[in-house]
């Protein structure tokens, strides 16, 4: 739209340069022709009283809000998609309104009872206009919640980033009964009990018989047996 209204304006000045400089070269022929114009334009108005005045009425007005609607979108307020940051030093840095909105997004989806968020900014040459549109559970205390809500986010914009929030608007939309799924609790874990391994048999030595000494000269008593 900002083009547009560019090129109109570019297009009236171009024709009103070239009409004025058509009107210094034959100023008497431009005069003629004006006046010829205006004359007929009053014998049609009061050859059809006052129906051509309804009908010259309402053009009349129809331009008059074509030029009314093009003057406002020129003189209004326009949105910066970029944010100027300056630092201690005073240096100034371009960040994209998009990319804080993401991290106030961020921000925000980390406080309780909020499923969803969706930030929108507009940098405005008084600040930055941030609107929130919040998803949150049933029955949550609304007026506190967007207390924190706006909190968390000023604090971010302002604090961290340098930047002046000119004005917050928060809308919070309740999500129905059922569709918050709520934390379910997984299945209790038995303790296992340690599994004995069977133990291996193991080779048993032969069992050895001890030697008896015996007395010199004195052999096995049942040697001779």
């Amino acid at each position: 739209m900002k083009v547009f209204n560019r090129a109109v304006v570019l297009l009236e000045v171009v024709l009103l340069i070239i009409a004025l400089i058509v009107a210094a070269v034959v100023p008497n022929t431009v005069l003629e022709r004006l006046l010829y114009t205006i004359q007929q334009a009053q014998g049609a108005l009061q050859l059809d009283w006052p129906r051509s005045y309804v009908i010259f009425l309402v053009v009349d007005i129809v331009l008059i809000g074509v030029l009314l609607v093009l003057l406002w979108l020129e003189i209004r307020p326009q949105t910066r998609r970029t944010i100027t940051v300056r630092g201690r030093d005073g240096t100034e840095a371009e960040v994209s309104t998009a990319s804080v909105g993401k991290s106030v997004e961020y921000h925000v989806a980390e406080i309780s009872d909020v499923s969803k968020v969706r930030a929108t900014l507009r940098g405005m040459r008084a600040g930055v206009d941030i609107v929130l549109d919040l998803e949150t559970t049933p029955e949550i205390d609304i007026p506190s919640k967007m207390d924190e809500v706006s909190q968390a986010a000023r604090e971010l914009i302002e604090a961290k980033m340098g930047l002046h929030v000119a004005k917050i608007k928060v809308n919070v939309k309740q999500a129905p009964y059922g569709k918050v799924a709520a934390p379910t609790a997984g299945p209790a874990i038995q303790p296992t009990e340690p599994t004995v391994q069977p133990s291996m048999p193991t080779e048993t030595e032969p069992f050895e018989q001890p030697e008896t000494e015996y007395p010199a000269g004195e052999g096995d008593p049942y040697s001779e047996l």
